[in-house]
């Protein structure tokens, strides 16, 4: 815990805590420079500690400053003072799409539909510039008291894959891909797929998948299929349940090709809900690509160590 008034880099004052996770602390502060209010992120001991990840973290977080969107939390600033290492971000007041869920229970097609649209600009904002998130969850979505949705925590995920998925806190394992949970890599169809498994959350009110440890919940991503939506939300869209199993393919070539595509057949569903127009390629018809897939995969790999 830091206390109330302790100033940051000589510009950012601590006020109360208004948040933590996994990693960091979250606090309210204020820019004594600019006037404003904002959102401080302080990573916690343990990582601190670590040089590496603290390394990423810094890397990772200043590409992330870069990004300006209105279905993302800008990140403003990245330091540390006094062995701190914190992130500047636009205060949000407002509730992460996780508690709304569970206030609300499940969500109604059209307010699930409205919600996955805005999630979407924002990543493909973020992918456009070569940021990929790799937690996309509920946690870090957050729904304004004005109902803008905004996506967080761009930057520090990549920071914490040099954790291994036995250590990952069990709130994000929940949405990881099979690529991840298999071996660490992720691109933007890795993101794709978390959104589907953030997607089937709101529909049904649960995740599809659940264990007693991270790691037998990311076996679950590796080897089980998900149980149609429909079974648990009766009555819900046809192209709404098929955009979310196209999502969630294990396969990523079967997955949407990027934000665009998704966002397409987001708005589709709006004016035809039962439509029969969302197309899930089969590993049959890939051909070859599984094999470049895994190419791929290992030249990350490599390109990674």
């Amino acid at each position: 815990m830091i206390k109330e008034g302790v100033v940051l880099a000589k510009r950012y004052v601590v006020l109360d805590r208004i948040g933590a996770g996994g990693m960091a602390d979250v606090y309210r502060g204020k820019d004594e420079k600019l006037n404003r209010y904002v959102a401080i992120k302080v990573l916690k001991k343990q990582f601190r500690e670590d040089d590496t990840f603290v390394k990423k973290f810094q890397t990772e977080a200043q590409s992330a400053a870069g990004l300006m969107h209105p279905n993302v939390v800008n990140v403003y600033d990245v330091g540390v003072d006094r062995g701190l290492y914190f992130i500047v971000m636009e205060l949000v007041e407002g509730i992460t799409l996780k508690d709304y869920i569970e206030k609300k229970g499940r969500l109604s097609a059209k307010e699930v539909i409205s919600i996955a649209i805005q999630i979407c600009a924002g990543i493909d904002a973020a992918h456009q510039n070569q940021i990929i998130h790799r937690d996309i969850k509920p946690q870090n979505v957050i729904i304004s008291k004005e109902g803008k949705v905004k996506v967080t925590d761009f930057g520090i995920a990549k920071a914490a894959t040099s954790q291994t998925v036995s250590t990952n806190i069990l709130g994000s394992v929940h949405y990881t891909s099979p690529e991840q949970a298999r071996g660490g890599i992720s691109d933007a169809k890795s993101d794709i797929y978390s959104l589907g498994i953030t997607l089937y959350e709101m529909v049904t009110g649960q995740v599809p998948f659940d264990g007693d440890s991270a790691v037998a919940v990311a076996v679950k991503h590796l080897n089980e299929e998900i149980i149609p939506p429909s079974s648990i939300a009766i009555g819900m869209p046809r192209s709404l349940e098929q955009i979310i199993m196209k999502c969630t393919q294990k396969n990523p070539n079967c997955r949407y090709p990027n934000m665009t595509a998704l966002i397409a057949d987001l708005k589709r569903s709006l004016v035809d809900p039962n439509g029969n127009f969302v197309v899930i390629p089969t590993a049959d018809n890939l051909g070859d690509t599984m094999m470049a897939s895994s190419i791929d995969i290992e030249r990350a790999r490599r390109e990674a160590a």
